[in-house]
């Protein structure tokens, strides 16, 4: 199988076995890393990593290649499977068929994909590392913080508190959310804001998100995928802990795009990543949430 493949097959099993696989499977703040640069993974890498620690119950986040593992002085044991993530290379071609072409060869960019195979640091033995709960512990940056990390990023669109359904209104450009008190629990509230705000990115005026024919009827079922991922995605930012699938009456719908479209679920971790980057700039939140990624 090819790496679209492979991917969206992981995938679909874990939404067909009920398990959104963007929700992290740890219960603080941090999101997957490498174990010896301390950079976030992005995108795709988010899902297929998360896809493995919720089955083989890794507790860390942190992720090495066997050179990484070695350069912290230990190694991967013996007989440990490795998990397979995605680097994207660009790369410029030239195109002597292009009929518009009139000043030489034109210059056409084409992307490239690269597979590494990476371990859980609990799949490693003698790493020179803080254990994860001392590094967890010694840095409790999000703590009462939370709340107001989640408030700074819904006070971003225009919101309505009235009524009992969730939704971001494209023709008057705002968002409308039940009272918090109709919520289970303010994580609740949060999670279904964050979703809402993901929403309100793809207005024209911002990332005008539009997927055309490609999609066609199922457009609205991808724009709810996008919005699930980068509602999770924020969720790692501001510390929510997000357990559960928010719009679980989705699935169906969701594993008929993946079916219909190999290449669909690394469209929508793109977009994704995008909607939660311009959501923690506009918020004022990117330098705050870097400073959470440096290495140990």
């Amino acid at each position: 199988m090819n790496v679209y493949e492979e991917v969206t097959s992981k995938i679909i099993d874990a939404l067909e076995a009920g398990v959104g696989p963007w929700i992290r499977p740890w219960k603080n703040n941090w999101m997957n890393r490498n174990g010896l640069s301390g950079r976030p993974y992005r995108g795709i890498n988010v899902l297929v990593l998360n896809i493995t620690a919720l089955a083989k119950g890794y507790a860390d986040p942190r992720w090495v290649t066997f050179r990484d593992a070695k350069k912290l002085g230990g190694h991967v044991r013996k007989g440990e499977t490795a998990t397979s993530v995605v680097f994207w290379k660009f790369i410029n071609i030239d195109d002597p068929d292009d009929p518009e072409n009139d000043n030489g060869p034109e210059k056409r960019v084409i992307p490239l994909v690269k597979t590494y195979s990476v371990f859980n640091v609990t799949q490693c033995e003698d790493l020179r590392i803080r254990p994860f709960e001392e590094e967890a512990e010694n840095k409790k940056t999000f703590g009462d913080e939370v709340n107001h990390r989640a408030e700074r990023i819904i006070a971003l669109p225009e919101v309505h508190h009235c009524g009992s359904r969730a939704f971001y209104a494209i023709k008057k450009d705002c968002v409308y959310l039940p009272h918090r008190h109709a919520f289970e629990t303010l994580e609740h509230y949060y999670g279904t804001g964050l979703h809402e705000v993901v929403h309100w990115t793809g207005h024209e005026s911002r990332l005008a998100r539009v997927f055309g024919k490609r999609f066609g009827d199922e457009a609205y079922a991808f724009e709810e995928l996008v919005a699930e991922i980068g509602s999770a995605f924020l969720g790692a930012h501001t510390g929510l802990s997000f357990r559960e699938l928010r719009h679980p009456e989705y699935i169906g719908s969701w594993i008929q795009v993946l079916k219909g479209d190999n290449k669909a679920i690394f469209t929508a971790s793109r977009k994704a990543q995008e909607a939660s980057e311009y959501i923690l700039k506009e918020a004022g939140l990117t330098e705050e949430t870097e400073s959470l990624t440096e290495a140990a």
